[in-house]
């Protein structure tokens, strides 16, 4: 049996893994309409390894942080997979540099409207919030910085986070790790920035 993994954070990335947790394939959409390949490229995906959905254990995606319109297209995407029998599963990016092994970081990620989000760990302590964009220096410690990939930088944050480790190539390189502590967690909820009613909110 096997999972399909999808994350439409940012950019499509689409999954398959064995039942050893480990990759089967993973494509990535740079720069496509999520919204207009996601259903396809699935079932190409499927069809591309001899798998039918029927033979899909389960659906695992990435539930943010991010912006309503592409957490949504995941989601939904599982929610048609789950009508056909197969359970849904669900995390988010920031968890993942703790289940490879580092107990201190901070994971940061764009989230417009002149706002950064970070979530930050270490020593029993956990925080995560909105910055404004000229707080970023205050906020940028001597600790470990993870994102989810380039895309979630903007080209100021670029030039103050330090090497950032990219938690996306993290899933690439300990799958194991990772999607067995995914599998053994309850489903998360999706998680928005904002509220729905303040991301499409026009300014005046």
């Amino acid at each position: 049996m096997s999972y399909l993994f999808v994350d439409s954070t940012y950019d499509l990335n689409l999954g398959l893994l064995d039942d050893r947790l480990h990759w089967l394939g993973i494509e990535k959409f740079k720069g496509q309409k999520a919204s207009a390949i996601i259903q396809t490229e699935s079932y190409k995906l499927l069809e591309k390894n001899n798998l039918k959905m029927r033979d899909l254990k389960g659906i695992i995606t990435v539930n943010g942080p991010g912006f309503y319109t592409g957490l949504r297209l995941s989601e939904g995407l599982s929610d048609v997979f789950s009508f056909f029998g197969c359970k849904q599963y669900s995390f988010y990016s920031y968890e993942i540099p703790k289940w490879c092994g580092y107990e201190t970081g901070l994971w940061f990620t764009k989230a417009y409207r002149g706002e950064y989000f970070i979530h930050q760990w270490g020593h029993d302590k956990v925080s995560q919030k909105l910055i404004a964009v000229k707080e970023i220096d205050t906020h940028i410690e001597d600790v470990k910085h993870f994102i989810h990939s380039e895309a979630s930088l903007d080209q100021h944050s670029s030039s103050v986070l330090r090497d950032p480790i990219h938690t996306s190539d993290l899933i690439l390189k300990h799958s194991f790790e990772i999607f067995t502590e995914v599998l053994n967690a309850e489903k998360k909820e999706p998680f928005y920035f904002r509220a729905p009613e303040d991301e499409f909110k026009v300014n005046p």
